[in-house]
């Protein structure tokens, strides 16, 4: 544990400076929220699985019994809860010495160091998510693949030939996203709701969805994305590695089998007094883990 020199608890003080800690975590949203399921967890881990629907209904003959069918049972995932957690000590004299505007400064970087370490935490499912180093799908594929095994022995993708960002780029993606069908292969009828960028790409998204006529083109053809998905929501996020990369979220990414972030403990932010010492001491910690079993909703295309 780091030490600042020259520093006292004291009644008075720390809990001024504890509350700078807690106040600069909650300076700025936590965007990451908007991006995956946030669930709590009573246990030290826990698993999901899915199951594959049911296939279309069949013709039947007049006098004919009917047919059976049966859902397929899919991969069970499992969230395990890591901990998370750092502290800072000021030792007695820095009170002494009045040294209370570095040690508030101090109390700040607690804060920052927590909201900075949950934001790359979330990231790092859609930083690692094109290689199966760091996190994989139920069905051991990397998170955005062209090979995920359907339920029903048939395969399905969710990631894009590496482009980069463009009017027609993204109208493919749109295109490839609402086509996907689901484990039985009947249509998912699902609309992304969210256009994933890193600040590299800010610009031009911002070009492709706010303008009302096609981009880069001489002949003033209207803007197809926009008119036919108004909707589209662009999330400008730093925390992403690549300066290429962009995604498509839906809302059934989140369903109870998707990108989930189970929070065991939540944030929190802590202090007391060494009494051999006479040192103050802050700490944070809490326990989370993010994973997703089954990647529908998901659209990745690690850029160009």
């Amino acid at each position: 544990m780091g030490l600042e020199t020259r520093g006292r608890f004291a009644t008075v003080i720390a809990p001024g400076l504890f509350a700078v800690a807690v106040e600069e975590y909650k300076r700025y949203p936590e965007v990451w929220r908007e991006l995956v399921k946030v669930e709590k967890s009573s246990k030290a881990y826990e698993e999901c699985a899915y199951m594959s629907g049911l296939s279309l209904v069949r013709l039947k003959g007049e006098g004919d019994p009917i047919a059976y069918d049966a859902r397929l049972m899919g991969p069970t995932k499992r969230w395990t809860h890591d901990t998370y957690a750092l502290g800072m000590r000021i030792t007695e004299e820095a009170i002494e010495d009045d040294l209370y505007r570095t040690m508030q400064d101090g109390a700040r970087e607690l804060g920052v160091s927590t909201r900075e370490s949950r934001h790359i935490q979330v990231a790092e499912i859609f930083n690692t998510g094109f290689v199966t180093t760091y996190h994989t799908a139920g069905d051991d594929q990397a998170i955005f693949s062209s090979v995920h095994k359907r339920l029903d022995g048939a395969t399905w993708s969710n990631l894009a030939t590496a482009s980069a960002l463009s009017h027609s780029t993204l109208q493919n993606a749109i295109l490839a996203y609402e086509s996907q069908v689901d484990h039985r292969g009947k249509k998912i009828m699902q609309t992304p709701m969210t256009l994933l960028v890193p600040p590299a790409l800010e610009y031009k998204a911002i070009q492709i969805l706010q303008n009302p006529e096609e981009p880069d083109t001489a002949n003033r053809n209207i803007n197809a994305v926009t008119r036919a998905r108004p909707g589209i929501k662009l999330v400008v996020w730093p925390y992403l590695t690549s300066s290429t990369a962009w995604f498509l979220i839906g809302d059934n990414a989140k369903m109870s089998t998707g990108l989930i972030h189970f929070e065991r403990v939540g944030v929190q932010f802590g202090k007391e007094g060494d009494f051999d010492t006479g040192d103050a001491k802050f700490k944070t910690r809490y326990r989370t883990s993010t994973e997703i079993n089954n990647p529908i909703g998901l659209y990745g295309n690690a850029g160009a």
